[in-house]
């Protein structure tokens, strides 16, 4: 038991030097910056320690702004003819959401260049798109046991009981990222700046609803409907954004 113990003293004491002076000779966690940036996917705030030269370990989240756009969105009402119903409602809608980030950057000239290749995920904030709306009139109609709903594309939402439509375009809650450019997440001095583009695989994005079922109403409106054509190739959504590093210690 006493050899045993001695054992894992030494092995320990081992690995403690050996990553002692892999700090000092490669840089390995031996130094921590706090970043703030702005861009295409909102504002970000992210954390970041060397690996290697060549390598930066970023983590961080990011927050888009609630930005809000209104407008009026086309009716769809399963009602018998002559009833009074509105050809359209007022929607509002908002792109706010966070997600979290982890990625690596990949200085492939550390000593010579700031220029890095980034690659890793971003998560959560599956909800690109949110909307909502309210009708007193589509209310009243359902109370008659009618069905309503509002086209977004090929799709409908439903309209609960009490006269709201709530729900938008959602994509993949995990979003594998690449990316590249300028400025060092750490930086040699004591402030730096990052420039970076890049895109998020984030998939097709889909219709989602808050009430019920969108399948319940699914109807094709058109066959050369534009919306939903973009909505199938718009499987990654640009990043671009400038950052301010600070290194800490």
């Amino acid at each position: 038991m006493k050899r045993l113990f001695l054992l894992c003293a030494f092995v320990s004491m081992f690995a403690t030097c050996n990553f002692i002076s892999a700090q000092k000779e490669w840089g390995v966690f031996n130094s921590l910056s706090v970043g703030v940036g702005a861009g295409l996917t909102g504002v970000d705030v992210e954390v970041a320690t060397p690996i290697t030269p060549f390598l930066a370990l970023r983590g961080g989240l990011t927050f888009m702004p609630n930005f809000n756009l209104t407008t009026d969105v086309e009716v769809a009402v399963d009602a018998p003819t002559g009833l009074s119903v509105p050809s359209e409602i007022e929607m509002t809608g908002t792109l706010k959401r966070t997600s979290g980030q982890l990625l690596v950057n990949v200085y492939p000239i550390p000593h010579l260049s700031s220029f890095f290749v980034a690659a890793g995920a971003y998560f959560g904030g599956s909800k690109l798109v949110k909307i909502d709306g309210h009708s007193d009139e589509l209310k009243d109609l359902i109370a008659q046991g009618e069905k309503a709903g509002i086209a977004i594309g090929d799709f409908m939402l439903p309209v609960d009981p009490n006269g709201n439509v709530s729900g938008g375009l959602k994509v993949s809650g995990f979003r594998p990222y690449l990316g590249l450019g300028f400025g060092r997440a750490v930086p040699k001095r004591r402030v730096g700046v990052m420039f970076e583009l890049g895109v998020q695989f984030h998939g097709k994005p889909e219709v989602y609803t808050d009430y019920g079922n969108v399948n319940d109403l699914l109807e094709e409106i058109d066959d050369d409907d534009t919306f939903t054509k973009i909505m199938d190739k718009v499987t990654v959504y640009p990043v671009m954004k400038i950052r301010i590093c600070g290194r800490i210690f």
